[in-house]
């Protein structure tokens, strides 16, 4: 299993996980799943749709937001949108590594203006991911 890592008390990003994982999120709180990985980016990844299942078998809400990189402003749109409806709600976000959640959270909360941009990259090295690359775009993205 991998670690869920804590950038807030209700956001949490992961490497991949497995079907296995998926129901260990759910014992440990977590009411939502957001995937940001494009089926079938690695020959080792998990089937997208046993995924789905798992969450669904779980009572999980499940968000499949693929990215590569950078994030765009639809994608970070949809970030927002998938964090709202999960308000109050234990999130765990996931990609290969976790680094691509993490971005798309920081840009959802600089736009939503949630967390000020050295906040953000705070937490996000907290949680193990060093954000510092983003921050002109963050603080950008914050003043609009």
């Amino acid at each position: 299993m991998h670690s869920f890592r804590e950038v807030t008390d209700n956001f949490f990003v992961s490497p991949q996980i497995s079907v296995e994982d998926v129901e260990t999120a759910h014992k440990s709180g977590f009411e939502t799943l957001i995937m940001n990985r494009p089926p079938g980016e690695t020959p080792d990844q998990p089937d997208t749709q046993a995924i789905v299942d798992a969450a669904s078998g779980n009572v999980m809400t499940f968000f499949h937001i693929p990215i590569t990189a950078p994030p765009q402003m639809p994608d970070v749109d949809a970030t927002i949108d998938a964090l709202e409806q999960s308000a109050g709600k234990k999130v765990l976000a996931f990609c290969r590594s976790g680094t691509r959640s993490v971005t798309l959270w920081a840009y959802a909360m600089a736009k939503m203006k949630s967390l000020e941009p050295m906040e953000i990259i705070s937490k996000a090295g907290a949680a193990g991911y060093d954000l510092s690359p983003h921050t002109q775009n963050l603080q950008a993205l914050y003043e609009l």
